[in-house]
């Protein structure tokens, strides 16, 4: 490492020379060229891009994308199924905090035992309320008479994650909750600890919400699932290298400037001392050469008489 003598100029002042300044002006100018070539690409990748598409919206058993207690593959989210089921009296729970078409409300949950495969359980939302009366309301109809056995349709999505709170005013929220406690999401697991009516089936990992709402209650909005965009990977390469390529422009000047700043450290430190003065050279010690005079004296003692 170069030392810096004290006196000596530092990296930080070198870079703000004149010349540092210009030559930065040139590696913002070429770092900005990158830039616009790497956004390019990746706009690139993004046009050449594969659509995948898939017919959500076409009806299909439920048991062609989905097992029951198999982790659930990312075809069979949002898929527009169908399956042959009955209802499980006293299962039917309410799940707070949903929104319907931006309004917040009630879901009305039910426990259906399905044909086929036969016994695999499997959570259904049957509709959604605007309020917790109207939703309490419905729960104990159903709980009541529930529905006779018969085609379930509608879509089926994935399980969300169980949460560890209830509403305002519930005695314990937990995952394992309670029977009694109010559920703020639509979590299988969380399902499965407060349904009366386990029946030890196999159990699908997803939920239904069906297409058409029993009597008093409004009809789920589940839109479809959005398009997946396939990128185009050699667009986004070449859109890493652009950028990478704008860092170095950077990293170019700064080695530019480091390396003229070492020079001329080194420059200073390699600077010859200054010769001694004429007049002292008569004065130096041990092998100095005498003078004209005292070697006329010395030459006469040395010739005879």
């Amino acid at each position: 490492m170069t030392a810096v003598q004290p006196d000596a100029p530092t990296l930080g002042s070198a870079m703000l020379r004149p010349r540092s300044i210009g030559m930065l002006l040139v590696a913002l100018a070429v770092a900005a060229l990158f830039a616009g070539l790497g956004q390019w690409q990746l706009q690139r990748a993004t046009a050449t891009g594969t659509v995948v598409h898939r017919t959500t919206e076409t009806v299909v058993p439920l048991q062609r994308v989905a097992t029951p207690q198999t982790e659930q593959r990312s075809a069979s989210v949002g898929q527009s199924v169908r399956t042959s089921g009955s209802w499980v009296a006293g299962d039917f729970l309410v799940v707070a905090d949903r929104l319907n078409r931006g309004r917040e409300g009630y879901w009305v949950t039910g426990h259906a035992v399905t044909g086929d495969p036969a016994g695999a359980q499997l959570a259904v939302a049957l509709g959604w309320a605007p309020d917790r009366g109207a939703a309490d309301a419905a729960v104990a109809a159903l709980n009541r008479s529930a529905p006779t056995a018969g085609v379930l349709t509608g879509r089926y999505i994935d399980s969300d994650v169980p949460a560890d709170t209830g509403t305002p005013g519930d005695e314990g929220s937990s995952v394992g909750a309670r029977v009694g406690a109010t559920p703020t999401v639509m979590a299988v697991p969380q399902l499965l600890n407060l349904w009366r009516g386990d029946t030890g089936g196999p159990v699908y990992n997803g939920y239904l919400t069906l297409r058409a709402a029993p009597a008093g209650l409004t009809d789920i909005d589940s839109p479809p699932p959005s398009q997946q965009v396939e990128l185009n990977l050699l667009n986004l390469f070449y859109a890493a290298e652009w950028a990478l390529f704008a860092l170095v422009a950077f990293y170019v000047w700064y080695r530019l400037v480091r390396d003229r700043w070492e020079l001329e450290l080194t420059a200073e430190d390699e600077e010859p001392e200054s010769e001694p003065e004429p007049e002292l050279a008569a004065l130096q010690p041990d092998g100095a050469q005498p003078d004209a005079q005292q070697q006329r004296r010395q030459d006469q003692a040395r010739s005879p008489v």
